[in-house]
């Protein structure tokens, strides 16, 4: 349904391989809640969320986030902008725990 690669320029903390796969999988859990917020999960008849991280040799990590959101029956809800919004949501969450790790 949508796919959004927002880039985060913050001055990464030292991440392993085990961090951001944690990351990654955190991150998913967080835009799937954001999605039940914003759409009755009784209407929901498929809803996959991805999110992958990518460490550049450069220093820059990349986010990837795919989401598919179909309905059994219409709610009204424009899943379109309900995606983004959760996307959005995706990339502050991890700006967000980057940040936490930065100064933590």
């Amino acid at each position: 349904m949508t796919e959004m690669n927002p880039v985060l320029e913050l001055g990464l903390p030292s991440l392993t391989e085990e961090d951001i796969e944690v990351l990654a999988q955190d991150c998913e859990e967080a835009v799937t809640q954001r999605l039940f917020s914003l759409v009755p999960e009784k209407s929901i008849s498929d809803l996959a969320v991805s999110c992958t991280l990518d460490l550049n040799p450069d220093g820059q990590l990349d986010l990837d986030i795919e989401i598919v959101l179909e309905q059994q029956y219409d709610t009204g809800h424009d899943l379109d902008a309900i995606a983004g919004q959760a996307t959005e949501y995706g990339s502050e969450w991890l700006e967000q725990r980057l940040m936490e790790r930065k100064t933590g």
